[in-house]
């Protein structure tokens, strides 16, 4: 299946160069149906394969032609394309669907190849319908998705879309301008854009979740969040839900609320029924999934772990303690803050404060990302493509583009380009113009990098700078190439980039997680924020393995090694589920209204220890969603500093400086750690504090000494987010 947001984005083209690619590699391909629309670059791409005549029918006076199932079958091809999945058929036809056709010819062992806009997928159409207002009549099911072997979102940005309308590669001249002012409006073509990249994203991780592969990976995997809410009071249970589902709601997760009972409900009494009944209603009525699991002399943590594990939680979220509640009853081993904490693996945890920020601390949110972004008006434009991992096509796809830009008169040029002896790659080149690269010789090696000062001499409308996470040579003008990118923005040249998902900075320790790989070369969150265009170039693991067979990625040598390593099916299938919800992130961002004036402020608290930085990069993705203001807090209780926490404690704060977050300081002189983050949370006018989880699960009497104690203790007035600390559990070995 090939998935799309609107019209032209290139579906029908995608698939037919897909079955070019099949004949030339031997496979039995042919066209059962497919509608070229009347676009020249679709008919082109359609000269020269197989096509099986259509069956024409007669309703009244009108004539309709559909795909002749009876001829595909007794031709017997390997492959079939059947366009436009989601269409209905004439009276008279086989069945009255084109996806019944579909399954007719899979039931008959053809496979097949298909396509449909977004819009038409059966859990999707009425929220069109409700939120862009269009009806939409033909409908494709949910199941008919998770059945497909394969599904690819082929993603186009609303810029390219609307200007592919206007050079008349859509629709007839006669239509483009009703259509630029409805279906094809910025903010209705970006609203399915986003939706079509979460639903793909969706059913990778549906796909994941019950592949083999997934059990080599611990924990949760993929980047969808799911909020698991603890209610159990029925007074404080409206205020828990109330907050999972804002929670759930902003970072485009699944909600749901779990009440451990003394027994089974059968066994309840009737007022312990009613009131299970009530916390169920509350659940349902904010959209949570229920779930009632009875103790059975559990302690509540454990019955709230095998919960959170059972449905992949990501997020626990518990009431804080009854005020007043003394440290050893705190952290009595029953007690489920004190039973998470000891045993929750790659979860975090949040316990919800039950004071109220007071109205005078209520003022301007700030979007810590955006304030960095904001701040750097730049005259050139910056285009990002992104992929999930090597192989996926970035750089072909931009050389692609380039051409197409050459054709219509852009003056484009190549400032580096790295083909990495990829042969499709090196063709795609062609007669694009090249900017000599600057030569630097640095301990008995010539290295090559962009030649900035040509660059800005030669002036050209769009330079093309692959390699986006790059560090270069010593010698260099900058340190990043990201850094060379920002330098030929603000000289007024527009600049089109490629990256991997794994480079952003934030994803650095989730990627880790998932692949054992270390990740050395980052790019700072708020560069991607930068781009006026960013562009997901989507492949399915399968495909990326399949070049990677046939040499297209690494030479031969390095095949067996990516194979048992960063290319395992599991690990492209989470980055693949990474990279299509940070690029629909992206899209809803931009479709988001203003922040609210009630402000959202959020402060992580820190030792200058390098796992300090997982809990700065947690922090800074949970104000990103947010649209809040960052403070990381760094209590100094080592005086004077050695020169090895000097080092980490540099590391950290550089850190904080690049997420755009404020830095504090503040010394522990006669105050216990807990004391100093409760008093700035307080003056900072804090509504969230982001923490680790203790390393050391040792004795409850020990624990209730830590500043994490103090905090559950006496700031009332926050949330307080624990951060898993994921470094503790090796993965088991393949």
């Amino acid at each position: 299946m090939f998935i799309g947001a609107a019209p032209g984005v290139g579906k029908t083209y995608t698939m037919l160069r897909e079955a070019r690619r099949l004949r030339d590699e031997g496979t039995d391909v042919v066209i059962g149906w497919v509608e070229t629309h009347g676009r020249p670059a679709t008919e082109r791409m359609l000269e020269g394969l197989e096509v099986v005549p259509p069956r024409v029918l007669k309703v009244g006076q009108a004539a309709f032609e559909e795909p002749d199932l009876d001829a595909i079958v007794a031709r017997r091809p390997e492959v079939c394309v059947i366009d436009e999945l989601a269409h209905t058929n004439p009276p008279g036809a086989m069945h009255e669907k084109r996806y019944e056709d579909v399954m007719f010819l899979l039931e008959r062992g053809i496979s097949v190849m298909t396509a449909f806009n977004i819009q038409h997928l059966e859990s999707v159409r009425d929220e069109v319908q409700q939120q862009l207002g269009i009806r939409v009549r033909e409908v494709v099911p949910d199941w008919l998705l998770r059945e497909a072997d394969e599904v690819t979102v082929i993603d186009v940005t609303p810029e390219t879309l609307r200007q592919r309308l206007r050079d008349g590669e859509i629709y007839p001249p006669e239509k483009v301008d009703a259509a630029l002012q409805n279906f094809f409006r910025v903010d209705r073509l970006a609203w399915l854009r986003q939706m079509s990249l979460r639903a793909v994203a969706d059913d990778v991780d549906e796909r994941l979740e019950h592949s083999y592969e997934r059990r080599a990976i611990p924990g949760p995997v993929g980047a969808k969040e799911v909020v698991l809410v603890c209610v159990s009071h029925p007074e404080r249970a409206a205020t828990l839900i109330e907050r999972g589902r804002r929670m759930a709601m902003r970072m485009k997760g699944d909600f749901h609320v779990v009440f451990a009972a003394e027994t089974d409900e059968d066994r309840m009494t009737e007022r312990a029924r009613a009131d299970v009944e009530a916390l169920r209603r509350l659940a349902e009525f904010h959209g949570a999934e229920w779930v009632l699991e009875p103790k059975r002399d559990r302690p509540v943590g454990e019955v709230i772990l095998r919960v959170a594990k059972r449905i992949n939680a990501t997020q626990v979220v518990l009431g804080q303690p009854r005020k007043g509640a003394s440290p050893r009853r705190l952290m009595a081993w029953h007690h489920p803050v004190h039973y998470l904490l000891k045993h929750l693996q790659y979860v975090d945890l949040r316990v919800v404060g039950w004071r109220p920020l007071s109205p005078e601390a209520r003022e301007q949110r700030n979007w810590a990302s955006e304030r960095v972004v904001r701040e750097r008006k730049l005259p050139g434009k910056l285009t990002l493509y992104i992929g999930a991992a090597p192989g996926v096509g970035k750089t072909y796809r931009m050389l692609q583009d380039a051409h197409d830009w050459k054709e219509r008169g852009i003056d484009v040029v190549i400032g580096l380009i790295e083909t990495h002896g990829r042969p499709e790659t090196e063709a795609q080149i062609g007669d694009l113009e090249r900017i000599p690269k600057r030569r630097i010789e640095y301990g008995g090696k010539v290295y090559e990098e962009p030649d900035l000062a040509a660059i800005i001499a030669r002036c050209p409308q769009v330079v093309l700078m692959d390699e986006l996470a790059h560090t270069n040579a010593p010698g260099s003008m900058f340190k990043k190439r990201y850094q060379d990118i920002l330098y030929l923005l603000e000289h007024g040249i527009d600049v089109v980039s490629a990256v991997n998902v794994q480079h952003l900075e934030s994803l650095k320790d989730r990627v880790e997680h998932i692949t054992g790989a270390t990740i050395r070369e980052r790019v700072p969150d708020w560069f991607i924020k930068l781009a006026s265009e960013v562009k997901l170039i989507d492949v399915s693991p399968e495909t990326l393995v399949e070049r990677l067979l046939e040499g297209k990625i690494y030479p031969p040598e390095k095949v067996e090694q990516a194979l048992s390593h960063f290319f395992q099916l599991a690990h492209l299938a989470a980055l693949r589920e990474i990279a299509l919800r940070e690029v629909a992130d992206v899209v809803d961002g931009r479709l988001a209204p203003p922040p609210p004036a009630d402000p959202e402020r959020i402060l992580v608290c820190v030792n200058y220890r390098p796992h300090s930085e997982a809990l700065i990069r947690r922090g800074w993705r949970i104000a990103d969603r947010l649209q809040a203001k960052l403070y990381v807090l760094v209590v100094q209780t080592e005086f004077p500093l050695s020169s090895q926490s000097e080092r980490d404690f540099a590391a950290v704060r550089d850190l904080a400086e690049q997420f755009g977050a404020e830095f504090l300081l503040r010394p522990a002189l006669h105050k216990s750690v807990g004391e100093v983050i409760v008093e700035t949370a307080e003056s900072e006018s804090v509504s969230q504090i982001v923490m680790g989880q203790p390393l050391n699960r040792g004795l409850g009497a020990k624990f209730a000494h830590r500043p994490i104690t103090y905090v559950l203790n006496r700031a009332e007035f926050v949330d307080l987010h624990i951060v898993a600390y994921a470094g503790r559990w090796s993965q088991p070995s393949a």
